[in-house]
């Protein structure tokens, strides 16, 4: 009897589960579709390119794992790659750290 696929949302509740659990995080493998937009916010198009590119919503990619034609990727990695992330208080100074029309 064919099983039912389960939906990337309960993919990755199980998976968050299991870290808060204590489970390392760098043994939990997610499907792209779990990750984009569940955890990064892009589309799993933009996740496409971005392997490409290596580019991904103008920082480093992070790192997937092939298995087979199946993308995945680690947990460890996705959430390092949020935590990694620029953080502004504001817009205003979101742009002057990019150099935008408002540096001097």
């Amino acid at each position: 009897m064919p099983t039912k696929k389960q939906p990337p949302g309960d993919i990755l509740a199980n998976a968050l589960a299991r870290y808060c659990d204590g489970f390392d995080p760098a043994l939990i493998e997610l499907p792209e579709t779990a990750v984009f937009p569940g955890l990064i916010p892009a589309q799993p198009s933009t996740a496409r390119k971005s392997r490409i590119t290596g580019s991904l919503l103008g920082r480093p990619a992070p790192p997937f794992v092939k298995r087979g034609r199946m993308v995945r990727y680690r947990l460890k990695d996705v959430l390092d790659w949020l935590a990694d992330g620029d953080v502004y208080a504001n817009t205003a100074v979101a742009s002057l750290a990019k150099g935008g029309p408002c540096h001097v």
